[in-house]
């Protein structure tokens, strides 16, 4: 039998009317998963996904990278709440180096609702974990029978099928005959990125500020006297630019060193490259995957050319 290694972190796939319960209890309702593999489980934490922090992503990636050196383990699923779903699964997408599926799966309905969907949604993700065409595409989101890109997928919405892949479009889906991929990622991720969660200590403040019509530069000036090492602009789609009286405060920023990234609120489109602007391009990212890149990327430089050499590439 292959062995799956899940990592449990909580979230409404694993929560009931009396609380959040362990993935096991979750495993004991879904006979048909003893059938396909064995499962070694990891509870890095059981929360609710608004309240994930920064330390549960690193016991997360750090519980997923241990997974991926084990020779045993063929894949590994993490459990998820929706809240955060996207950004714990872009964050293992960029610092787990492994060629081996790691799939987050969530759901929208608690375990013990009527119509819950965390049951189908399990089963789904150990079949595309067990799938060889899994392999190498970096971290994968399932639900509703859907197979989307850590880096593309969002949650727009509470119904069961309110994950998207903005612009970009799903991977391909999981049928009742077999795990069926049309698409594949292109951009850097997983064994071919420069992260690698074994050497990060910590990641630096970023910030994320939203433009809009009579907004001013004193919210970022603050995230800066916080300490903010880099910050993300939720700009105006296509240009990702500030609005009109944040961008002389925000171009000072910039210009004293800060990092700043423009990324497109719309989420969906790709900020075109200009080299000689003041600010990073942030491409296609919605702002909080664009502030996730840049955390990493302050890990290893501030020169903004370098900077905007990893938003083209990631």
């Amino acid at each position: 039998m292959p062995l799956i290694k899940i990592i449990s972190t909580g979230g409404t796939i694993a929560n009931t009317g009396h609380g959040l319960i362990g993935i096991d209890e979750v495993l004991k309702d879904i006979p048909q998963a003893r059938a396909m593999a064995d499962f070694a489980i990891i509870e890095a934490t059981r929360v609710r996904s608004g309240q994930m922090r920064l330390a549960q992503w690193f016991d997360v990636a750090r519980a997923a990278s241990a997974a991926a050196e084990d020779p045993r383990v063929d894949g590994i699923i993490v459990t998820h709440g929706t809240f955060t779903t996207e950004e714990t699964a872009y964050f293992l997408h960029l610092v787990v180096r492994t060629e081996k599926p790691i799939v987050v799966v969530a759901s929208q309905r608690k375990h013990d609702e009527v119509g819950n969907d965390g049951d189908r949604n399990m089963l789904d993700a150990i079949r595309l974990t067990l799938s060889p065409e899994a392999r190498g595409k970096g971290v994968l989101v399932t639900l509703h029978e859907e197979i989307h890109s850590a880096r593309e997928v969002a949650k727009t919405n509470q119904r069961p099928g309110g994950f998207h892949s903005l612009g970009r479009g799903i991977l391909g889906h999981i049928e009742e005959d077999q795990v069926s991929f049309y698409y594949t990622p292109t951009r850097r991720h997983t064994f071919r990125s420069e992260f690698d969660m074994r050497e990060i200590r910590e990641l630096p403040r970023v910030d994320v500020i939203a433009a809009y019509v009579g907004g001013d530069d004193t919210a970022a000036q603050a995230c800066v006297a916080a300490g903010a090492q880099g910050l993300v602009i939720s700009g105006y789609a296509y240009n990702g630019r500030p609005s009109a009286d944040q961008f002389a405060g925000i171009e000072k920023i910039a210009a004293s060193g800060v990092p700043i990234v423009l990324s497109n609120r719309g989420g969906q489109g790709r900020i075109p490259v200009n080299w000689e602007d003041p600010f990073i391009q942030g491409d296609s990212l919605v702002p909080h995957k664009a502030r996730i890149l840049l955390m990493l990327g302050l890990t290893n430089t501030k020169d903004p050319r370098e900077l905007q050499r990893m938003f083209n590439e990631y």
